[in-house]
């Protein structure tokens, strides 16, 4: 599936942008949280939908942004439940048993908060990455109950394509996880447009330079020539 849609140049193109614009994220979140935080090490695969699952997430979260500015599409995060909660708990100086963990009003405001911070921050990289302005809509976040459900809730009809990128996450003395983020085949092929790179993966040639313009004619010397 990756070497039909996807060059190698392809694949470590996506990974080093996601790289970057998570990777600094990860100082926003930091200063909000008031503890380390390192996203490091994303890696790019490329999915048919009805093969998708979360695997190790589940019981999962998600949160959703759509690009509003520079880009079409969205961009959703899937993190598992028990991480989202000690994200909250770290922001809101709590400690909350996990079986009375709950999106309502107090939670899904911490949560909205941190993701705001860390994709707009990704999104001002991916901006800077890219050289034209970037901008997101407010995160919203939901429950991953049904696979099935958040395909059909979440994803655009009829994409039979998934790109996936997993980061190793890690909050200083307090959480070693990890998370992905799932994109369309259309928007990571937006992204590499945006990079400078074509269909097949290869860096887009300049335009050709114009052709030089033609010597003028050499005035004819003076002497006679001779005709054999």
């Amino acid at each position: 599936m990756e070497k039909e849609l996807f060059s190698p140049m392809d694949i470590d193109a996506l990974g080093e942008m996601m790289n970057i614009s998570l990777g600094s994220s990860a100082t926003a979140v930091s200063n909000l949280l008031d503890h380390r935080v390192d996203i490091t090490t994303p890696k790019v695969t490329v999915v048919p939908t009805d093969e998708f699952t979360i695997g190790n997430l589940e019981p999962a979260m998600g949160v959703e942004i759509k690009y509003v500015e520079g880009l079409e599409g969205s961009n959703i995060m899937l993190l598992r439940r028990r991480d989202i909660k000690v994200i909250v708990d770290i922001l809101m100086g709590s400690e909350t048993p996990e079986e009375e963990f709950e999106l309502n009003d107090l939670t899904i405001s911490a949560v909205c908060e941190v993701m705001n911070q860390m994709m707009g921050a990704a999104a001002t990289a991916m901006s800077d990455f890219l050289g034209f302005p970037v901008d997101i809509s407010t995160p919203k976040p939901f429950e991953l109950e049904d696979l099935q459900a958040f395909k059909e809730n979440h994803l655009p009809k009829g994409e039979d394509t998934l790109v996936v990128v997993r980061f190793a996450l890690k909050i200083e003395d307090a959480l070693e996880s990890e998370f992905m983020n799932v994109i369309t085949v259309r928007l990571a092929k937006e992204l590499l447009k945006g990079l400078g790179l074509s269909d097949d993966g290869e860096e887009a040639a300049p335009p050709p330079a114009p052709a030089p313009a033609p010597a003028p004619a050499e005035e004819p010397s003076g002497g006679s020539s001779r005709m054999m």
